[in-house]
């Protein structure tokens, strides 16, 4: 997909939505209790040395991302009904497709290998669990979709459209992303693919 140069009205819009994004991110990590800030630090090291399953590892980590979801909800533009995000590449594990498809019944494949893609690969292309503009597997949804947020006070830049135009000020929770990636052993053979690569 190649896009063509913003007008100017647009790149001042665009600096101020990332001013004030950048903003909205600072508030948000200072409203983060020290006490679960500590948590997301140390979760990594604590499921590694847990003996539980996979399944109840990534549960685990689902839940720290909605404690730290709900502490960031009044700095974020995403909200019930905001599905741009679910127009672009959603890259989850097998481990995360294979839970999707037990909770609702579809078949998933089972990749080989991992698959990787150019940003804009599946650009306006709607997840294949994007049902009437909301997401139909919202209580299992993946990582990528439970980290994904945007700081801005719309979703404008992340209109399909708008977004190869635009790095908003994004926010990685590295105790969560080592967690996440070790136990679906994204560096050491664990398959990770686009969502439709495994539903179709």
């Amino acid at each position: 997909m190649h896009s063509t140069p913003l007008p100017k009205v647009q790149i001042d819009l665009l600096a101020k939505s990332i001013e004030s994004a950048d903003l909205r991110r600072s508030e948000f990590i200072k409203a983060v209790p020290p006490e679960l800030s500590k948590r997301e630090d140390e979760i990594e090291k604590k499921l590694a040395s847990e003996n539980s399953s996979t399944r109840s590892k990534l549960r685990k980590i689902y839940y720290l991302m909605e404690e730290l979801g709900q502490i960031r909800a009044p700095y974020v533009a995403c909200d019930k009904g905001c599905s741009s995000c679910c127009k672009m590449n959603v890259k989850i594990s097998q481990i995360e497709a294979n839970l999707i498809a037990e909770k609702t019944g579809m078949q998933s494949k089972q990749l080989p290998s991992s698959r990787s893609y150019k940003p804009d690969e599946f650009m306006g292309v709607p997840c294949v669990f994007l049902k009437e503009g909301s997401c139909s597997i919202y209580e299992i949804r993946p990582f990528v979709c439970r980290n994904h947020v945007s700081f801005d006070t719309t979703p404008y830049w992340c209109e399909p459209e708008n977004s190869l135009h635009a790095e908003m000020p994004m926010l990685a929770f590295s105790g969560l992303l080592d967690a996440y990636f070790n136990i679906t052993k994204k560096d050491s053979g664990g398959v990770h693919a686009d969502i439709r690569d495994f539903f179709s």
